[in-house]
This record gives structure tokens, C-alpha cells and sequence, in this order.
């Protein structure tokens, strides 16, 4: 079995919930795994007839729609809690969920909990099933069907590979392990499409992605000696390309590319404040716990925050001297480049 004690814990969650109505919570701007474990667990309840939704504080990504499928999916606005209460995936805390769709449609907070983060802070009120080891919540619920039987049709199986694929960048992270190899390969044989997975997300880009990603590297810069590699999405940059905030996710990731960066950040201007996307190009960097110095969190690889009130132009050296400052604390004894 891939996670015996969980899975046990996870067929008497499924037996708890026979006879109830479920909303299936997944985190504010859902990400491929988020997604991929919400279309999972809402059809795992679906199939044992417990009457389930997904319900979101943001809509599904553009490049994410194919894969829900008829799941019933809905934005928070256009839901209005009949009776159901709420199951989470792939949420480390309360916040994640958004505080908006809590308190309109959940102030009795969440039922329970399935998550994969390090920082997660076990908030659902009968049950959370945490497992920092597991590479994604996607890995999680696909070894869970797999140790008791439940039976993964093309649509669980296509959103499961979605949510490991995505969050172990394609199977390239240290996350990915000989099971989880195993785990996709069993999702494969179920229906899942390697080929049209790959298309669908990362093969059907906007023009105008292009020019935001170059407005954004216009703005990179590096940090102590380099180890640092910082940029930001101007202000105007959004109405000038045609793009919206989804299409700016995973920049960041070009900037962990650079040789000799430890960390690297992206911010943005939000609604509410400054969004920022970290990510660590080594378990000793932490990004989860520098994400929490500002209001946020996630893995130790990948994390990210939103600073409420904040604003990208009057504040963003304050955010990179926070960053610049975590690196000196966890890597005190390391050289540094002039």
C-alpha cells in the first residue's frame, strides 16, 4: 500500500460523509494540482452517491477548464451554501481558502482536511489528513483509490496526473520518487494522456503571455552575489498585453533557473496588496518559512504571499531586503560572489 494508515483514515472520512452534501474547497489562485484534486475527490463522492460541488474563491485557469470536465464547479459568487459542508484539498490553512468564501458560505469553517504542505496547520475541525512526504494532493488521493480499491476513471485519473505532473514541474523536482512513478504509471493505465496533458497546459499560451513575460524579465535583477534573483510585473503591464493574473504564473520559475540563485521572487500588484511567488532551488533555502515572514507560506521549494494593503512601487525593496535577509540567515556560513 502507498499510504496505509491515511488511506484507512481516508475510507472512514468517505463513510462519514455518506448522506451529507459536500463542497469540495480548493486554495485562492488554484493551481494545477488544487484543481486536479478538487475534480478527484468531488467525483470519488459523486460515485458513492454523496451529493458534492467544487467551489472556489477564483475561477479555474484557462489552461486547467479542459480537465474539469461535467464536474459541478462553481466560483464563489455564483454559490450559495445549501446545506453542505466543506471538505478541503490541497489547503495548508484558512486563509488559502479566502477569507470571503468562508465567511459567506462556510463560517462554520471546514469539515475536513486532505493537504500535502509542510506548513500545513491542521485547521479542519473532524479530520486532516496531511502528508508533507507526498509530492502533490493529487499523489495523495491517487494512492488512496489505489490501496482500497476505488475505482479511477479516465476523468479522476487525467485530473490526478494533472496535479502531479504540475506540481513536481513535470516530474523534475527532488519530490518525485520511484512510487509516485508508479502512481502515474497506474493513472496512465486508467486513462490518463501524458500527450494531451502536456498540450493542454503548457501548449496553448496567449501571444500577449509573451510580451508580459518579456516586460517582466525587462524588470529582473540579482542579489547577494547573485543568490538572490528578483522581478516584478509592472503595474500597467496586465491592460497593456490583453493578460490577466493567471497568465503570470510560474515566472518566477525563469528566474530560479539562473545559475548560482538559491532563491527567487516574483511580485505583482493584487486587488488587496502585493502578491509574491517564491521559489528555493534547495531544501536548505525555506522558502515556506521566509513565505511566512510576509503573510504566507506553502512548500519548502515553493511558496508564496499576499501583502494586504502593500503596494508593488513603494514596497517592493522593503519585500526583496526580507528576502535578501532570509538567505544571509540560511546560508551564514556560505560565500559569497563580489
Amino acid at each position: 500500500m502507498y499510504f496505509e494508515k491515511e488511506s484507512k483514515r481516508f475510507g472512514e472520512l468517505l463513510r462519514s460523509l455518506e448522506g451529507k452534501r459536500v463542497a469540495v474547497l480548493g486554495h485562492v489562485r488554484p493551481d494545477g494540482d488544487c484543481i486536479g484534486a478538487q475534480v478527484a475527490m468531488c467525483r470519488i463522492l459523486l460515485r458513492r452517491g454523496i451529493d458534492a460541488v467544487c467551489v472556489n474563491h477564483h475561477s479555474v485557469p484557462y489552461n486547467l477548464t479542459a480537465f474539469v470536465g461535467d464536474t459541478p464547479f462553481f466560483h464563489e459568487d455564483d454559490f450559495v451554501n445549501d446545506g453542505r459542508i466543506a471538505v478541503s484539498v490541497d489547503c495548508s490553512g484558512l486563509s488559502r481558502v479566502g477569507k470571503s468564501l468562508l465567511e459567506k458560505s462556510f463560517p462554520q469553517g471546514v469539515f475536513a482536511a486532505i493537504d500535502h504542505h509542510e506548513s500545513n496547520e491542521f485547521f479542519a475541525t473532524n479530520e486532516n489528513i496531511v502528508l508533507p512526504r507526498a509530492a502533490a494532493t493529487c499523489e495523495i488521493l491517487a494512492g488512496f483509490c489505489l490501496d482500497l480499491g476505488i475505482k479511477i476513471d479516465a476523468t479522476i485519473a487525467t485530473a490526478l496526473y494533472v496535479g502531479i505532473a504540475t506540481d513536481t514541474g513535470q516530474f523534475q523536482y527532488s519530490s518525485t520518487t520511484a512510487n509516485l512513478f508508479e502512481i502515474a504509471g497506474a493513472l496512465v493505465r486508467c486513462g490518463a494522456s501524458p500527450e494531451r496533458i502536456s498540450r493542454e497546459i503548457y501548449e496553448q499560451e496567449k501571444f500577449g503571455k509573451l510580451d508580459l513575460l518579456q516586460r517582466f524579465l525587462a524588470t529582473a535583477k540579482l542579489l547577494e552575489g547573485g543568490q538572490v534573483a528578483v522581478a516584478w510585473i509592472p503595474k500597467d503591464a496586465f491592460a497593456a498585453t490583453g493578460t490577466t493574473r493567471e497568465d503570470a504564473e510560474n515566472f518566477v520559475n525563469y528566474l530560479r533557473s539562473i545559475a548560482g540563485v538559491k532563491i527567487a521572487c516574483q511580485l505583482e500588484q493584487s486587488h488587496t496588496g502585493v502578491k509574491g511567488s517564491l521559489r528555493g532551488t534547495c531544501d536548505e533555502a525555506r522558502v515556506d518559512l521566509l513565505a511566512k515572514k510576509l503573510n504566507g507560506g506553502g512548500h519548502i521549494r515553493a511558496a508564496g504571499f499576499n501583502l494586504d494593503g502593500a503596494d508593488l512601487d513603494a514596497d517592493r525593496e522593503k519585500i526583496f531586503a526580507v528576502v535578501a535577509e532570509h538567505l544571509r540567515e540560511r546560508f551564514a556560513g556560505d560565500a559569497r560572489p563580489n
